[in-house]
């Protein structure tokens, strides 16, 4: 690891966790309180990405993230990569009826 990357390890405080988070438009990083529910995070991204929070999922390692969990409770650490996708739209099948 470079000296300027422990550096910035370093400079974080051991309260707060840096989350890089993966939206259509590339990558954010997040800094965030570990015992802060997600919620911020997700409101933060969906700001950055000009969407509405309720248009996103979240999901980190193929699961869903919910607004009141906490990176403490589900053990994320630095750099950890949270996927953030746009819900589709599905249609009523209508093109499907005969």
């Amino acid at each position: 690891m470079s000296a300027a990357s422990e550096e910035k390890k370093s400079s974080v405080p051991s309260s707060h966790v840096t989350l890089k988070v993966n939206t259509q438009r590339g990558y954010c990083f997040v800094l965030i309180k570990k015992d802060v529910e997600l919620r911020l995070l997700m409101e933060a991204v969906s700001f950055e990405v000009g969407v509405e929070m309720s248009t996103l999922r979240f999901l980190y390692d193929g699961k869903r993230i919910r607004a009141h969990q906490t990176p403490n409770e589900l053990e994320l650490e630095d750099d950890f990569v949270i996927d953030a996708l746009s819900i589709q739209g599905g249609g009523d099948g209508a093109a499907h009826r005969h």
